[in-house]
């Protein structure tokens, strides 16, 4: 699962892991692993791949691909938030 030499197509020409600076929470290889445990069939191929994808990448990694998997819960979970509620009252207030 490593590309630091595979090109990937990007816009209309190809690019090189190298030739992008990425955050390590971003980076190619945590973003597949996201789409690869996503894509699973079924619960059972799902923990296969977080295993599989788990060894390939290490823990590190894996936290921050886990974490993107979890993303939209957070946020809806947020959003149903007093706090967010309340800084979205304070906001209409000010564009108002």
């Amino acid at each position: 699962m490593t590309l630091k030499n595979k090109q990937v197509k990007f816009g209309k020409g190809k690019i090189r892991f190298g030739d992008i600076t990425f955050p390590k929470h971003l980076t190619p290889e945590i973003v597949h692993s996201s789409l690869y445990i996503h894509n699973a069939k079924d619960e059972d191929d799902t923990m296969k791949r977080v295993e599989y994808c788990a060894k390939q990448i290490g823990s590190d990694a894996m936290s921050y691909a886990m974490a993107l998997l979890i993303l939209p819960t957070l946020m809806n979970t947020m959003a149903q938030s007093e706090e967010y509620k309340s800084f979205q009252q304070q906001i209409k207030r000010t564009i108002n």
